[in-house]
C-alpha cells in the first residue's frame, strides 16, 4: 500500500513540476514571439547602436569594402559578404547568397523540410505569428536561403558593366533573432511530442515525431547563425533531429497492421503484403491492431481467340483502414495475367508475378504516404 501511495504521490508531483515547466516553456516562447515581431516589424528598442548608412555610388575609384566588406562595417559588429553581377538584382542576390555562404554549408536545408515546415505552419499545426507578413518571414528562413536580417549596405556601379552589393546582419540584432526562432520552436516539438502511448503509436504520432526531427534539424541550423554571430545556445538544451527519427522509427515498431485478404490461394497475397510490411517496421499480427490492410482479389479466366492456352487474371484492390475511424488512408490496385496449357499452373504463376508486383510497388505507396503526412 505504501509503495502504491508513494508512487500515486511521485506520480502527481512529476506532473505538476511537467506542467510547470510547460507553463514556463510557453511563457518564454510568448515572449521569444513578441520580441521577433517587435525585431522584424523594426519597432524594438533594443536594436543597438545604427547600422552605418547605406552608400550608393557610380564610376570612380573601386571602393575598399569590395575587396574587404568590412572596411564598411565593422567585424565587431557585423557579418559582411560581397557579391557583383552585371546588374544591382543580380548582385544583391548574389551578396546575400555569399552572406549565407559565411556560415558554411551545415546550415542548408533540405528542400522537403523547408517545405513540410510551412505546411505545418499553414495548417496551424507548428504555431508562429498570426502577423502574415512575420508569419512567411519566419517560414521562409527555414530554407536557410536566405538570412533574417540580412540587409544591403553599400553598391557600387564600377561603369564597366559590373555592379557590387555589399550584404550584412548586425550580430547583436541576429543573436536575438535567431535565438528567439529556436525557443519558439522548442516549444511547437514539446506541443507535437507530448501524448499518451496510444496517441503516440498511431501514424499521426509518428507524423508528429517526423516533424519534430525536421523542427530539430532547422533549429540546429539556427544554432550555428546564434554560435557564428558570436552567441550561445547551450542554455537552451537543443535535442538534435536524430533523438526524434529514433523515437519515429520506434513508433513504427509499435504499430500493428492487420492483413486481411479475400479470396487469397495458400496465404500468398496475405504473406507478400505482409512481407512488405515487416520490412518497413510494421508489426502485422497483434491484438486490437488500430489499422487494417484489407485486400481483394479477383481471379478470372480470360478467353482469347485462336489461343489453346488457359489464362488467369488476377486483380488486386487494398485499402489501409484507420480501424477507429473507417477512413481509408492508402489505396492500391494492380493487376497480373499469365497463361499455360493448364490453368492451374497459369493460375500459380499469375499468384507468383502480383506477389512481385506487390514486393516491388506497395513499398513505394508506403513511403509516399509517409512522407506527406501532417499531424493533425
Amino acid at each position: 500500500m505504501k509503495r502504491l501511495v508513494f508512487i500515486a504521490v511521485f506520480t502527481l508531483i512529476a506532473g505538476t513540476v511537467f506542467s510547470q515547466a510547460h507553463v514556463e516553456a510557453n511563457a518564454a516562447a510568448s515572449d521569444a514571439l513578441r520580441r521577433l515581431e517587435a525585431t522584424l516589424s523594426g519597432n524594438s528598442s533594443n536594436q543597438g547602436s545604427s547600422s552605418p548608412a547605406a552608400q550608393v555610388t557610380r564610376g570612380g575609384s573601386q571602393p575598399r569594402w569590395v575587396d574587404e566588406p568590412y572596411n564598411a562595417y565593422s567585424r565587431d559588429r557585423f557579418i559582411a559578404a560581397v557579391g557583383f553581377a552585371a546588374n544591382r538584382n543580380e548582385a544583391e542576390a548574389k551578396a546575400f547568397a555569399a552572406l549565407v555562404a559565411v556560415f558554411g554549408q551545415s546550415i542548408r536545408s533540405d528542400f522537403t523540410v523547408a517545405t513540410a515546415y510551412s505546411e505545418a505552419v499553414n495548417s496551424g499545426v507548428v504555431r508562429v505569428s498570426q502577423n502574415r507578413n512575420i508569419q512567411d518571414r519566419i517560414t521562409t528562413a527555414a530554407s536557410m536561403e536566405n538570412l533574417i536580417g540580412a540587409e544591403i549596405g553599400n553598391i557600387w556601379d564600377s561603369g564597366k558593366g559590373t555592379v557590387y552589393a555589399l550584404a550584412y546582419m548586425d550580430k547583436a540584432k541576429t543573436i536575438s533573432i535567431y535565438t528567439d526562432m529556436i525557443v519558439i520552436n522548442i516549444v511547437n516539438i514539446e506541443t507535437l511530442t507530448v501524448m499518451s502511448p496510444a496517441a503516440k503509436n498511431t501514424f499521426d504520432g509518428y507524423a508528429r515525431y517526423r516533424l519534430a526531427a525536421q523542427i530539430a534539424g532547422i533549429n540546429a541550423n539556427y544554432a550555428a547563425v546564434v554560435t557564428q554571430a558570436g552567441g550561445s545556445v547551450t542554455s537552451l538544451n537543443l535535442r538534435n533531429s536524430n533523438f526524434y527519427n529514433m523515437e519515429a522509427a520506434e513508433i513504427i515498431k509499435n504499430i500493428t497492421v492487420a492483413v486481411a485478404v479475400a479470396n487469397d490461394r495458400a496465404n500468398r497475397v496475405q504473406n507478400a503484403f505482409a512481407r512488405t510490411l515487416g520490412a518497413e517496421g510494421f508489426r502485422t499480427r497483434g491484438n486490437n491492431p488500430p489499422y487494417t490492410l484489407e485486400v481483394f482479389l479477383t481471379l478470372s479466366q480470360p478467353r482469347f481467340q485462336g489461343s489453346e492456352y488457359a489464362f488467369c487474371l488476377i486483380e488486386v484492390s487494398a485499402n489501409l483502414i484507420e480501424n477507429a475511424t473507417g477512413a481509408s488512408l492508402i489505396s492500391f490496385s494492380d493487376s497480373h495475367r499469365e497463361g499455360h496449357n493448364s490453368y492451374a499452373t497459369a493460375e500459380t504463376r499469375a499468384f507468383a508475378g502480383i506477389e512481385e508486383i506487390i514486393a516491388e510497388k506497395f513499398p513505394e505507396i508506403l513511403q509516399e504516404y509517409f512522407a506527406s503526412l501532417i499531424p493533425k
